[in-house]
């Protein structure tokens, strides 16, 4: 496995990387790291390219003096910042539902259908 791919605690942001964008205690997104890009919002105008070596949890600020918090993506974050155009499966239930099944690391699990993805995210995280 490509040791770039790794989970860890100590990774920096880069270039490409989907991140979550915690904008204050009710509202997160998800946002892919481009550095020509800019997220805006209304604390203000944040660079894509500030963003860019600092490492996971970071504060950063924007031009008018507001600040977001740059996240790892984890499965619990994916299921917040999901659209809810579909019933999904949040932790509880997904807890639930590997338990029932009995799965366990090294076990082959096939996720069909026309879901969120939250369940498989889960599983393969």
């Amino acid at each position: 496995m490509d040791s770039s791919m790794k989970i860890s605690f100590n990774r920096y942001i880069r270039d490409g990387d989907l991140i979550i964008v915690n904008e204050r205690h009710d509202t997160m997104k998800a946002v892919k790291v481009c550095e020509n890009l800019i997220l805006q919002n209304r604390v203000g105008v944040f660079k894509h390219s500030d963003w860019v070596g600092k490492p996971f949890g970071s504060i950063t600020f924007s031009n008018k003096g507001g600040f977001v918090y740059l996240l790892a993506l984890a499965p619990e974050l994916w299921t917040l910042v999901l659209s809810h155009r579909t019933q999904i499966l949040y932790i509880a239930d997904i807890s639930f539902v590997i338990m029932y099944l009995e799965v366990v690391p090294g076990c082959l699990v096939l996720e069909s259908g026309t879901s969120s993805g939250s369940n498989g995210t889960c599983v393969y995280l």
